[in-house]
Protein backbone atom coordinates (compact mmCIF):
# COMPACT_ATOMS: atom_id res chain seq x y z
CA UNK A 1 0.00 0.00 0.00
CA UNK A 2 1.32 3.46 -0.92
CA UNK A 3 1.22 5.68 2.14
CA UNK A 4 3.39 8.53 0.81
CA UNK A 5 1.83 10.18 -2.24
CA UNK A 6 3.18 13.14 -4.22
CA UNK A 7 0.47 15.38 -2.79
CA UNK A 8 1.27 14.36 0.77
CA UNK A 9 5.01 14.71 0.20
CA UNK A 10 4.56 18.26 -1.05
CA UNK A 11 2.34 19.04 1.95
CA UNK A 12 5.15 17.87 4.25
CA UNK A 13 7.59 20.11 2.36
CA UNK A 14 5.38 23.17 2.54
CA UNK A 15 4.53 22.73 6.22
CA UNK A 16 8.15 22.31 7.33
CA UNK A 17 9.56 25.01 5.06
CA UNK A 18 7.02 27.50 6.44
CA UNK A 19 8.78 27.08 9.80
CA UNK A 20 12.42 26.48 8.75
CA UNK A 21 14.21 28.65 6.23
CA UNK A 22 15.71 25.53 4.65
CA UNK A 23 14.92 23.47 1.57
CA UNK A 24 13.15 20.20 2.30
CA UNK A 25 13.03 17.11 0.07
CA UNK A 26 10.80 14.08 0.46
CA UNK A 27 11.69 10.83 -1.28
CA UNK A 28 9.51 7.75 -1.78
CA UNK A 29 10.36 4.12 -1.03
CA UNK A 30 12.41 3.97 -4.25
CA UNK A 31 14.54 6.99 -3.38
CA UNK A 32 12.89 9.27 -5.97
CA UNK A 33 12.24 12.88 -4.96
CA UNK A 34 8.46 13.37 -4.98
CA UNK A 35 8.27 16.58 -2.96
CA UNK A 36 10.72 19.48 -2.76
CA UNK A 37 11.09 23.18 -2.22
CA UNK A 38 13.08 23.11 -5.47
CA UNK A 39 10.62 21.98 -8.18
CA UNK A 40 13.45 21.13 -10.59
CA UNK A 41 14.58 18.31 -8.32
CA UNK A 42 11.27 16.47 -8.36
CA UNK A 43 11.59 13.17 -10.17
CA UNK A 44 15.35 12.82 -9.58
CA UNK A 45 16.86 9.80 -7.87
CA UNK A 46 18.44 10.72 -4.54
CA UNK A 47 21.49 8.60 -3.69
CA UNK A 48 21.45 9.77 -0.07
CA UNK A 49 17.87 8.54 0.25
CA UNK A 50 18.89 5.15 -1.15
CA UNK A 51 21.47 4.83 1.62
CA UNK A 52 18.83 5.62 4.24
CA UNK A 53 16.43 3.08 2.75
CA UNK A 54 19.16 0.45 2.69
CA UNK A 55 20.33 0.94 6.28
CA UNK A 56 17.24 2.35 7.98
CA UNK A 57 19.47 4.97 9.63
CA UNK A 58 19.98 8.70 9.19
CA UNK A 59 22.60 9.75 6.67
CA UNK A 60 24.56 13.00 6.91
CA UNK A 61 26.11 14.36 3.72
CA UNK A 62 28.73 17.11 3.79
CA UNK A 63 30.32 18.91 0.82
CA UNK A 64 32.93 16.20 0.21
CA UNK A 65 30.44 13.33 0.36
CA UNK A 66 27.92 15.20 -1.80
CA UNK A 67 30.49 15.28 -4.61
CA UNK A 68 30.67 11.48 -4.50
CA UNK A 69 26.88 10.90 -4.57
CA UNK A 70 24.59 11.40 -7.54
CA UNK A 71 21.81 14.01 -7.25
CA UNK A 72 22.71 14.78 -3.63
CA UNK A 73 23.56 18.00 -1.88
CA UNK A 74 24.86 18.64 1.61
CA UNK A 75 22.23 17.87 4.21
CA UNK A 76 20.75 15.29 6.54
CA UNK A 77 18.38 12.54 5.41
CA UNK A 78 16.21 10.53 7.78
CA UNK A 79 13.79 7.62 7.35
CA UNK A 80 10.05 8.29 7.54
CA UNK A 81 8.36 5.49 9.44
CA UNK A 82 4.71 4.53 9.64
CA UNK A 83 3.32 1.53 11.52
CA UNK A 84 6.87 0.23 12.00
CA UNK A 85 7.62 0.38 8.27
CA UNK A 86 9.98 2.76 6.43
CA UNK A 87 7.83 4.38 3.78
CA UNK A 88 10.14 7.15 2.56
CA UNK A 89 12.89 9.60 3.39
CA UNK A 90 12.90 13.27 4.37
CA UNK A 91 15.93 15.42 3.76
CA UNK A 92 16.87 18.89 4.94
CA UNK A 93 19.42 20.77 2.83
CA UNK A 94 22.46 22.43 4.46
CA UNK A 95 25.73 21.70 6.17
CA UNK A 96 25.05 18.95 8.76
CA UNK A 97 26.67 20.94 11.55
CA UNK A 98 24.27 23.82 10.94
CA UNK A 99 21.04 21.83 10.72
CA UNK A 100 21.61 18.90 13.07
CA UNK A 101 19.37 20.42 15.74
CA UNK A 102 16.46 20.65 13.27
CA UNK A 103 16.74 17.29 11.51
CA UNK A 104 14.87 15.18 14.06
CA UNK A 105 12.10 17.77 14.31
CA UNK A 106 11.67 17.66 10.53
CA UNK A 107 11.30 13.88 10.63
CA UNK A 108 8.78 14.07 13.46
CA UNK A 109 6.78 16.66 11.51
CA UNK A 110 6.80 14.45 8.40
CA UNK A 111 5.60 11.42 10.33
CA UNK A 112 2.92 13.46 12.08
CA UNK A 113 1.55 14.75 8.75
CA UNK A 114 1.56 11.20 7.40
CA UNK A 115 -0.29 9.87 10.44
CA UNK A 116 -2.86 12.66 10.32
CA UNK A 117 -3.45 11.98 6.64
CA UNK A 118 -3.96 8.28 7.27
CA UNK A 119 -6.37 8.92 10.13
CA UNK A 120 -8.32 11.42 8.03
CA UNK A 121 -8.52 8.96 5.14
CA UNK A 122 -9.70 6.27 7.56
CA UNK A 123 -12.40 8.58 8.95
CA UNK A 124 -13.52 9.53 5.44
CA UNK A 125 -13.64 5.85 4.45
CA UNK A 126 -15.89 5.10 7.43
CA UNK A 127 -18.07 8.10 6.60
CA UNK A 128 -18.52 6.88 3.01
CA UNK A 129 -19.55 3.43 4.23
CA UNK A 130 -21.95 4.98 6.75
CA UNK A 131 -23.46 7.17 4.05
CA UNK A 132 -23.99 4.16 1.76
CA UNK A 133 -25.57 2.14 4.57
CA UNK A 134 -27.90 4.97 5.57
CA UNK A 135 -29.11 5.57 2.01
CA UNK A 136 -29.58 1.85 1.42
CA UNK A 137 -31.67 1.40 4.56
CA UNK A 138 -33.94 4.39 3.95
CA UNK A 139 -34.48 3.89 0.22
CA UNK A 140 -34.74 0.14 -0.42
CA UNK A 141 -37.85 -1.83 0.53
CA UNK A 142 -36.31 -5.25 -0.10
CA UNK A 143 -32.98 -4.53 1.53
CA UNK A 144 -30.71 -7.50 2.30
CA UNK A 145 -30.70 -6.93 6.05
CA UNK A 146 -27.91 -9.39 6.88
CA UNK A 147 -25.62 -7.91 4.22
CA UNK A 148 -26.13 -4.37 5.54
CA UNK A 149 -25.60 -5.52 9.13
CA UNK A 150 -22.29 -7.06 8.07
CA UNK A 151 -21.15 -3.84 6.35
CA UNK A 152 -22.05 -1.80 9.44
CA UNK A 153 -20.05 -4.19 11.59
CA UNK A 154 -16.98 -3.35 9.45
CA UNK A 155 -17.09 0.22 10.77
CA UNK A 156 -17.79 -0.86 14.33
CA UNK A 157 -21.56 -0.26 14.40
CA UNK A 158 -24.12 -2.85 15.49
CA UNK A 159 -27.37 -2.34 13.61
CA UNK A 160 -29.38 -4.84 15.64
CA UNK A 161 -30.85 -2.31 18.04
CA UNK A 162 -33.92 -0.03 18.02
CA UNK A 163 -33.38 3.18 16.08
CA UNK A 164 -35.36 6.12 14.80
CA UNK A 165 -34.65 8.29 11.80
CA UNK A 166 -33.99 11.99 12.30
CA UNK A 167 -33.92 14.22 9.21
CA UNK A 168 -32.36 17.68 9.01
CA UNK A 169 -33.58 19.79 6.11
CA UNK A 170 -32.15 23.24 5.47
CA UNK A 171 -32.91 25.91 2.87
CA UNK A 172 -29.26 26.16 1.79
CA UNK A 173 -28.61 22.85 0.04
CA UNK A 174 -25.26 23.67 -1.56
CA UNK A 175 -22.61 21.02 -1.00
CA UNK A 176 -20.49 23.37 1.11
CA UNK A 177 -23.43 24.27 3.39
CA UNK A 178 -24.50 20.64 3.81
CA UNK A 179 -20.97 19.47 4.61
CA UNK A 180 -20.62 22.27 7.16
CA UNK A 181 -23.82 21.08 8.87
CA UNK A 182 -22.62 17.47 8.73
CA UNK A 183 -19.38 18.39 10.49
CA UNK A 184 -21.29 20.29 13.17
CA UNK A 185 -23.76 17.45 13.70
CA UNK A 186 -21.06 14.76 13.84
CA UNK A 187 -19.85 16.09 17.18
CA UNK A 188 -23.30 15.45 18.67
CA UNK A 189 -24.13 11.95 17.39
CA UNK A 190 -23.30 8.93 19.53
CA UNK A 191 -20.81 6.21 18.66
CA UNK A 192 -23.58 3.79 17.75
CA UNK A 193 -25.42 6.31 15.53
CA UNK A 194 -25.07 6.51 11.75
CA UNK A 195 -25.16 9.66 9.67
CA UNK A 196 -25.59 10.14 5.92
CA UNK A 197 -26.70 12.62 3.27
CA UNK A 198 -29.43 11.90 0.70
CA UNK A 199 -29.47 12.93 -2.95
CA UNK A 200 -31.83 15.73 -1.89
CA UNK A 201 -29.12 17.03 0.49
CA UNK A 202 -31.04 16.04 3.62
CA UNK A 203 -28.90 14.98 6.57
CA UNK A 204 -30.17 11.67 7.96
CA UNK A 205 -29.29 10.29 11.39
CA UNK A 206 -30.11 6.72 12.36
CA UNK A 207 -30.34 7.38 16.08
CA UNK A 208 -30.02 4.48 18.49
CA UNK A 209 -32.23 4.81 21.56
CA UNK A 210 -32.25 3.19 25.00
CA UNK A 211 -34.77 0.45 25.71
CA UNK A 212 -36.53 2.19 28.61
CA UNK A 213 -39.37 4.43 27.25
CA UNK A 214 -38.76 7.19 29.78
CA UNK A 215 -35.04 7.26 28.98
CA UNK A 216 -35.89 7.33 25.26
CA UNK A 217 -37.90 10.52 25.56
CA UNK A 218 -35.41 12.27 27.86
CA UNK A 219 -32.39 11.41 25.73
CA UNK A 220 -34.13 12.30 22.47
CA UNK A 221 -35.27 15.68 23.82
CA UNK A 222 -31.73 16.57 24.90
CA UNK A 223 -30.28 15.33 21.61
CA UNK A 224 -32.72 17.39 19.54
CA UNK A 225 -31.94 20.45 21.63
CA UNK A 226 -28.24 20.04 20.87
CA UNK A 227 -28.95 19.54 17.18
CA UNK A 228 -30.90 22.79 17.07
CA UNK A 229 -27.95 24.64 18.58
CA UNK A 230 -25.39 23.38 16.07
CA UNK A 231 -27.48 22.98 12.90
CA UNK A 232 -28.36 26.63 12.29
CA UNK A 233 -31.44 28.75 12.77
CA UNK A 234 -33.28 27.86 9.55
CA UNK A 235 -32.86 24.08 9.61
CA UNK A 236 -35.99 22.00 10.21
CA UNK A 237 -35.79 18.65 12.03
CA UNK A 238 -38.16 15.73 11.59
CA UNK A 239 -38.31 12.57 13.73
CA UNK A 240 -39.81 9.27 12.62
CA UNK A 241 -41.12 6.51 14.84
CA UNK A 242 -38.98 3.85 16.48
CA UNK A 243 -37.89 0.96 14.23
CA UNK A 244 -37.08 -2.29 16.02
CA UNK A 245 -35.25 -3.71 12.98
CA UNK A 246 -33.18 -2.19 10.16
CA UNK A 247 -35.95 -2.96 7.66
CA UNK A 248 -38.26 -0.58 9.51
CA UNK A 249 -35.97 2.41 9.01
CA UNK A 250 -37.38 3.25 5.57
CA UNK A 251 -40.82 3.82 7.10
CA UNK A 252 -39.28 5.89 9.90
CA UNK A 253 -37.47 8.02 7.30
CA UNK A 254 -40.70 8.67 5.35
CA UNK A 255 -42.45 9.57 8.59
CA UNK A 256 -39.73 12.07 9.53
CA UNK A 257 -40.02 13.76 6.12
CA UNK A 258 -43.80 13.84 6.36
CA UNK A 259 -43.59 15.37 9.82
CA UNK A 260 -41.50 18.23 8.39
CA UNK A 261 -43.81 18.72 5.41
CA UNK A 262 -47.07 18.65 7.35
CA UNK A 263 -45.86 20.14 10.63
CA UNK A 264 -43.99 22.89 8.79
CA UNK A 265 -47.25 24.04 7.20
CA UNK A 266 -49.40 23.78 10.31
CA UNK A 267 -46.85 25.22 12.76
CA UNK A 268 -44.52 27.37 10.70
CA UNK A 269 -42.80 28.80 13.77
CA UNK A 270 -41.57 25.46 15.07
CA UNK A 271 -38.29 23.82 14.07
CA UNK A 272 -38.70 20.26 15.38
CA UNK A 273 -41.53 18.04 14.17
CA UNK A 274 -42.09 14.57 15.58
CA UNK A 275 -44.20 12.08 13.67
CA UNK A 276 -45.99 11.02 16.83
CA UNK A 277 -47.25 14.61 17.26
CA UNK A 278 -48.59 14.81 13.68
CA UNK A 279 -49.61 11.21 13.03
CA UNK A 280 -53.32 12.01 12.66
CA UNK A 281 -52.71 15.09 10.50
CA UNK A 282 -50.39 13.14 8.21
CA UNK A 283 -52.89 10.30 7.80
CA UNK A 284 -55.81 12.67 7.19
CA UNK A 285 -53.82 14.75 4.72
CA UNK A 286 -53.07 11.62 2.69
CA UNK A 287 -56.76 10.75 2.61
CA UNK A 288 -57.60 14.30 1.60
CA UNK A 289 -55.12 14.25 -1.28
CA UNK A 290 -56.49 10.93 -2.52
CA UNK A 291 -59.91 12.52 -2.97
CA UNK A 292 -60.51 12.70 -6.73
CA UNK A 293 -63.26 15.32 -6.55
CA UNK A 294 -61.47 18.69 -6.72
CA UNK A 295 -64.52 20.40 -5.18
CA UNK A 296 -64.77 18.00 -2.25
CA UNK A 297 -63.46 20.59 0.23
CA UNK A 298 -64.65 23.74 -1.49
CA UNK A 299 -67.02 24.41 1.42
CA UNK A 300 -64.04 25.45 3.56
CA UNK A 301 -63.47 28.44 1.26
CA UNK A 302 -66.77 29.87 2.53
CA UNK A 303 -65.13 30.53 5.89
CA UNK A 304 -62.25 32.42 4.28
CA UNK A 305 -64.61 34.47 2.13
CA UNK A 306 -66.71 35.61 5.08
CA UNK A 307 -66.96 39.36 5.60
CA UNK A 308 -64.78 39.13 8.73
CA UNK A 309 -62.02 37.34 6.89
CA UNK A 310 -60.27 34.67 8.92
CA UNK A 311 -62.41 35.09 12.06
CA UNK A 312 -64.47 31.92 11.55
CA UNK A 313 -61.47 29.89 10.35
CA UNK A 314 -59.54 30.95 13.46
CA UNK A 315 -62.52 30.07 15.67
CA UNK A 316 -62.61 26.60 14.11
CA UNK A 317 -58.88 26.19 14.67
CA UNK A 318 -59.17 27.05 18.39
CA UNK A 319 -62.28 24.82 18.65
CA UNK A 320 -60.20 21.88 17.38
CA UNK A 321 -57.21 22.65 19.61
CA UNK A 322 -59.38 22.94 22.74
CA UNK A 323 -61.31 19.75 21.97
CA UNK A 324 -64.65 21.52 21.71
CA UNK A 325 -64.62 22.77 25.31
CA UNK A 326 -66.68 25.97 24.95
CA UNK A 327 -65.48 27.72 28.11
CA UNK A 328 -61.79 27.31 27.18
CA UNK A 329 -62.45 28.35 23.58
CA UNK A 330 -64.27 31.52 24.63
CA UNK A 331 -61.46 32.44 27.02
CA UNK A 332 -58.78 31.98 24.36
CA UNK A 333 -60.74 34.07 21.86
CA UNK A 334 -61.68 36.71 24.49
CA UNK A 335 -65.34 36.48 23.52
CA UNK A 336 -68.65 35.72 25.30
CA UNK A 337 -69.99 32.17 25.02
CA UNK A 338 -73.04 33.49 23.18
CA UNK A 339 -70.71 35.05 20.59
CA UNK A 340 -68.95 31.71 20.28
CA UNK A 341 -72.26 29.91 19.69
CA UNK A 342 -73.12 32.49 17.04
CA UNK A 343 -69.82 31.85 15.24
CA UNK A 344 -70.28 28.06 15.38
CA UNK A 345 -73.79 28.44 13.98
CA UNK A 346 -72.36 30.64 11.22
CA UNK A 347 -69.73 27.99 10.38
CA UNK A 348 -72.53 25.43 10.11
CA UNK A 349 -74.60 27.74 7.92
CA UNK A 350 -71.77 28.53 5.50
CA UNK A 351 -70.25 25.04 5.19
CA UNK A 352 -73.15 22.71 5.88
CA UNK A 353 -70.99 20.99 8.54
CA UNK A 354 -71.55 21.46 12.25
CA UNK A 355 -68.24 21.35 14.19
CA UNK A 356 -70.18 20.24 17.30
CA UNK A 357 -71.03 17.06 15.43
CA UNK A 358 -68.21 14.49 15.22
CA UNK A 359 -68.69 13.71 11.53
CA UNK A 360 -69.00 17.40 10.66
CA UNK A 361 -65.89 18.21 12.66
CA UNK A 362 -63.88 15.50 10.88
CA UNK A 363 -64.89 16.87 7.47
CA UNK A 364 -64.02 20.41 8.52
CA UNK A 365 -60.69 19.24 9.94
CA UNK A 366 -59.73 17.40 6.72
CA UNK A 367 -60.78 20.40 4.64
CA UNK A 368 -58.63 22.66 6.81
CA UNK A 369 -55.64 20.34 6.36
CA UNK A 370 -56.18 20.19 2.61
CA UNK A 371 -56.32 23.98 2.46
CA UNK A 372 -53.07 24.42 4.41
CA UNK A 373 -51.12 21.64 2.66
CA UNK A 374 -52.12 22.01 -0.98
Amino acid sequence: MQFLTRELAQEIVERTMSILNRNINVMNESGVIIGSGDPERIGQLHDGALLVLRTGERVEIDQLRAAELKSSRPGINLPISFNGQTVGVVGITGEPADIRNYAELVRMAAELVLEQSFLLENVQWKQRIQNDIVNQLISEENVDEESVIERARAVGIALRQPRMVIVLDGPDSTEAAVQKRVRAVQYEVGRSDLIGVTFNHEIVILKSVPEAPQAQNTELTLFLKRLLQVAGGSVLIGCGSLAERPKGLQASFNQARSAIQVGGRLRAGARVYRYEDYRLEIMLSRLAWEEQDQQAFAFYEQLLGHEKKGELAHTLEVFIEEGGELHSIAERLFIHRNTLRYRLDKITELTGRDPRNLKGLMELYMARLWHHLR
